[in-house]
């Protein structure tokens, strides 16, 4: 993360925020040495909402850490198995 203070991040505003957006940099902003402002792209700060959400609700934390626990213990499917598994349930196409 870049540190820039408050005239730096006011000066090349545009560029700040372009290369927010084209390399998912944050940017930390100062005034008078503090840290008072963070820019990033507006796809980052949604994807932060979108985690915070998920991780407020405990059952769907509890749910990723069995299915990383199931992972880890090499219980997963192939493209294939799951392929068929939906075909089954007629969630799929053919």
């Amino acid at each position: 993360m870049t540190t820039l203070s408050l005239a730096d991040a006011r000066a090349g505003f545009s560029k700040l925020v372009e290369s927010a957006v084209s390399t998912h940099e944050r940017f930390d902003v100062t005034r008078n040495g503090s840290r008072v402002a963070v820019v990033l792209s507006a796809d980052d700060y949604d994807a932060l909402l979108e985690t915070v959400d998920v991780l407020s609700r405990p059952d769907e934390v509890a749910a990723l850490q069995r299915a990383l626990d199931e992972l880890h213990d090499g219980e997963s499917s192939t493209e294939a198995e799951v392929r068929a598994a939906l075909m089954a349930r007629g969630r799929l196409g053919e």
